[in-house]
């Protein structure tokens, strides 16, 4: 059976535990503390050498970076309308992926690491990177909304691999108090995903282990 390794604020290591969610894909889940070092110890170095989440295992083959690990859990899974085998709609699939990861999650990240994790830490907040995650928020939020004012998903009425690299990317705002209300069609979207069974199957909302503990 495929192991798959993350942490629960892991942006990135939801977003592969949410595919293999959607595909029903069989695998074990395996928590990586990075708050005790474990990402660095040498069964885990063993998996990536990078000592990073996500990761996994399957059958021997190892595998980082979550966009990598979500096509290749696609491939397994076979061409389908969540990841379509034509070159041209898998590409605008790809694009959306790629703006999740490279533009909405890194501003994600500026706030989700100012506002949660240097406190944890015992550090001082950086407001300028705040404030340049807030504005990269404000330029990319609205070509979003764009495309969610009349689709139920990103790509029309059917969810793809782009909702998933989505839905990550956003997990944390209610956690780092992004007001999301200019965004009616982003609210609605997030509503929906959020209520299906295979995100229900990963968790409740983001964070949730921890205020489970």
């Amino acid at each position: 059976m495929m192991n798959i390794y993350g942490h629960f604020f892991s942006m990135p290591s939801n977003k592969v535990r949410l595919c293999a969610s959607y595909l029903g894909l069989p695998h074990e889940y395996h928590h990586v503390d990075l708050q005790s070092g474990a990402q660095m110890e040498p069964d885990f170095i063993g998996i990536n050498p990078m000592g990073r989440v996500p990761a996994i295992e399957d059958d021997g083959f190892t595998l980082s970076q979550s966009n990598a690990i979500c096509k290749y859990l696609c491939d397994l899974s076979g061409p389908s309308s969540f990841y379509p085998e034509d070159a041209q709609e898998q590409a605008v699939v790809n694009q959306w992926v790629s703006f999740a990861s490279q533009h909405v999650q890194q501003a994600m990240s500026r706030l989700f690491f100012n506002k949660i994790v240097a406190p944890m830490l015992g550090e001082a907040a950086d407001e300028n990177s705040v404030k340049t995650g807030e504005n990269m928020l404000a330029r990319d939020l609205p070509h979003l909304e764009a495309k969610l004012v009349d689709n139920d998903y990103i790509l029309g009425e059917k969810i793809t691999l782009a909702d998933i690299a989505m839905i990550c990317a956003l997990e944390p705002a209610e956690m780092v108090g992004l007001d999301l209300d200019p965004y009616s069609g982003i609210q609605k979207w997030r509503e929906t995903i959020m209520n299906r069974e295979f995100y229900k199957r990963v968790h409740a909302h983001f964070g949730a282990e921890m205020n489970a503990k």
